[in-house]
Order: structure tokens, then sequence, then C-alpha cells
């Protein structure tokens, strides 16, 4: 018969290992960019998230973008979440592409 709190510690070690493996992709900076313009009169903030996270409680990155201004912006994966705060909306935004926020909406900038 085997002892429960050598089991429990062994299931414990394993869950650890496995949310250690899941989250190990933290560790490493984002690459590459999206270029995001700015196509207002105003000032837009924005914030970017991971690919991969659901949540959205942490943003990547943090940005205030200047009137008719381009910034890159960047998170871990290919595709990213850009959350524009003014009208409190997430965009999905490929890297290597260009976008243009014009107020409300994102268009692919040609």
């Amino acid at each position: 018969m085997s002892d429960p709190k050598e089991e429990l510690i062994d299931f414990g070690v394993k869950k650890l290992k496995i949310i250690g493996e899941e989250l190990s992709f933290m560790l490493h900076p984002a690459t590459d960019t999206v270029s995001w313009y700015n196509d207002t009169s105003g000032y837009v903030d924005v914030k970017t998230y991971d690919q991969k996270d659901a949540v959205r409680l942490i943003a990547y990155e943090s940005r205030k973008i200047a009137p008719r201004q381009g910034v890159k912006l960047t998170a871990r994966g290919q595709l990213i979440h850009v959350y524009v705060c003014k009208n409190q909306a997430t965009y999905d935004c490929e890297k290597g592409q260009s976008y243009l926020f014009d107020g409300t909406n994102v268009h692919i900038k040609k």
C-alpha cells in the first residue's frame, strides 16, 4: 500500500512540470512586428497580447500612438491581439502585415 502523502506530492510535481512546459514560451521575447498606423487626429492608446493569451489581463506592450503616426507592435505568436482602449475593441493582426486604424475599424494597409 502506498503512502497518500507521497502520491499527492508525486501528483503535484507532475502538474507543476506540465504547467512549466506550457508556460515556457513566456521566457522567450517576441520576434517580428505588426505595423500599425493611427489615421486619426487624436492619440490612440493600444495594448498588445500574445496569440495564446485568452484572458488578456497583462499586456505584452502598451503604446500611445500620436496622430497620423505609425509604430511597430509586437507580442508572442504569429497572430497578435491589439486592443484599442478608446473603442474597447480587440483586433487580430498577423505579423508582417501593415494595418491602418481609422478611429473605428482596422484595415490592412495596401
